[in-house]
């Protein structure tokens, strides 16, 4: 499933946040999660009482020195894909090269209504998706690009319409769906896993590749499209939930009586963590040596959730 290169790549983790702050909260929490280990804080793209990613990576970047800052994930439909490779291009530029590019095709039908936009079906989002990706890598790569889709026409000569930044900046796709995942192993530096999916108008979700053989197969979609590059990929899981307890399994039942799931699912999924801290290290190791993820992304306090930050850095601490 996962060859010598995954195994062997250094563990990443990474924090994904959106709760408004001020600017001296924004700051005091950059450098708090700096300090913790975590090597990516990344932002949500939601039109939510959220922060805007863009807007927040860029003041996180100016107060940190190690830290990568990116978007988990972008929602394609709300920007033209030149704005984006803009905005990535400056914030890259700006940074140093501390930024990744996280993008989606977008599900929350709510969020389209509220602001008038259409909420097409998914194959049409992720065509569009498809097609953005293909103009946002070749801007940033500063070549020149004609590309006359279904969604979208662009012509540019190279470095034209958008300054090339002078790092490379690595683009994650990340989603559930087969098209998203082959994308994600055409074109993607990472692919990022979450486990599940939503239905239609996002209002309810479902645990569809919760467990190991579902992530070992949405691997298997990106290995398959990606042919020679997939070693070159790195993988990402969206770890939902982060449960300290020295007793797993009451803690499995607890969680499997609010999510609606088995806990024998829950307490052996890849995107939970439960157990000690030290059990919990066990388990990311394992998990590198069985799937070949090697970056792990915990959620901040946003959406009803605790923030995990507290926790995975026992965990960080343990592992480094």
């Amino acid at each position: 499933m996962s060859t010598d290169a995954h195994r062997s790549r250094p563990l990443r983790f990474g924090l994904t946040a959106a709760l408004p702050r001020s600017g001296a909260q924004s700051r005091e929490f950059a450098l708090r999660v700096e300090a913790a280990g975590i090597d990516v804080l990344t932002f949500a793209d939601h039109l939510a009482p959220t922060v805007a990613p863009f807007t927040v990576a860029a003041a996180v970047a100016a107060v940190t020195s190690r830290l990568n800052v990116g978007t988990l994930v972008l929602n394609n439909d709300f920007r033209h894909p030149v704005e984006t490779a803009r905005e990535t291009a400056s914030l890259a530029t700006v940074s140093d090269g501390r930024f990744e590019l996280g993008i989606g095709a977008g599900h929350m039908k709510s969020e389209y209504d509220a602001a008038g936009i259409p909420f097409d079906d998914g194959a049409t989002r992720v065509s569009r998706l498809v097609e953005a990706v293909t103009v946002i890598r070749t801007l940033l790569d500063g070549e020149p690009i004609d590309l006359r889709g279904d969604h979208y026409r662009v012509r540019a000569g190279a470095g034209e319409i958008v300054a090339t930044p002078p790092h490379r900046v690595p683009i994650l796709v990340g989603g559930n769906g087969t098209r998203v995942l082959e994308l994600a192993g055409r074109v993607a530096d990472i692919a990022g896993f979450a486990g599940i999916n939503h239905n239609r108008d996002a209002t309810r979700v479902r645990l569809s590749h919760f467990d190991g053989p579902g992530l070992a197969d949405r691997i298997a979609v990106v290995r398959n499209a990606a042919g020679e590059r997939f070693p070159e990929i790195e993988l990402n899981a969206l770890i939902q939930a982060v449960v300290v307890t020295d007793d797993r399994a009451a803690a499995a039942a607890d969680l499997g009586e609010t999510l609606g799931a088995d806990p024998a699912v829950l307490l052996n999924s890849p995107f939970m963590l439960v157990g000690t801290h030290e059990q919990m290290a066990e388990q990311l190791l394992a998990r590198r040596q069985e799937f070949g993820v090697s970056y792990w992304t915990v959620f901040d306090e946003w959406a009803g959730r605790r923030s995990a930050l507290p926790d995975i850095a026992e965990v960080i601490a343990l592992l480094r």
